[in-house]
């Protein structure tokens, strides 16, 4: 595929995206939550690359709805940092929540991902599901 199938928000998308990854490049990865900034470039590219080459599979109604709870936690786990600076809630508190929600995700990822897995096996899922794995792993690690 080229960039003509991307419609225009997505190439915004993916160029503020790529913007963000210099930015934080530029800036360094001193804390664990710098490192979200590559999980969520991933992602994106990830969701794009779906998208693009498989767009008969956007279809499925089953697909859609468990990407959209995925989707909808995600959103939810990147705007409770921006609640937690309004209300002056303390960093250390700030990070440990968005840690733990981080691992949640994580577990639901490999959980999805090892079902997917169990369903087609296809090893484009087991690679899914040993970077769920390896989330899992950061994650606790992080902590």
């Amino acid at each position: 595929m080229t960039m003509k199938h991307i419609s225009a928000v997505k190439k915004l998308l993916l160029m503020n995206f790529i913007l963000l990854l210099l930015f934080q490049i530029l800036i360094g990865f001193k804390e664990i939550d710098d490192y979200l900034v590559i999980f969520i470039f991933a992602l994106f590219l990830n969701d794009l690359y779906f998208k693009l080459t498989k767009p008969e599979l956007n279809l499925l109604k089953e697909a859609k709805s468990k990407r959209k709870f995925m989707t909808i936690f995600l959103v939810i786990l990147l705007i409770v940092p921006v609640l937690f600076e309004v209300f002056n809630v303390k960093n250390g508190t700030q990070s440990f929540v968005c840690k733990v929600g981080l691992l949640l995700w994580a577990q639901a990822f490999l959980l999805d991902s090892f079902l997917h897995y169990k369903q087609t096996r296809s090893k484009k899922w087991l690679l899914f599901t040993n970077i769920g794995g390896i989330f899992i792993i950061f994650f606790s690690i992080a902590m």
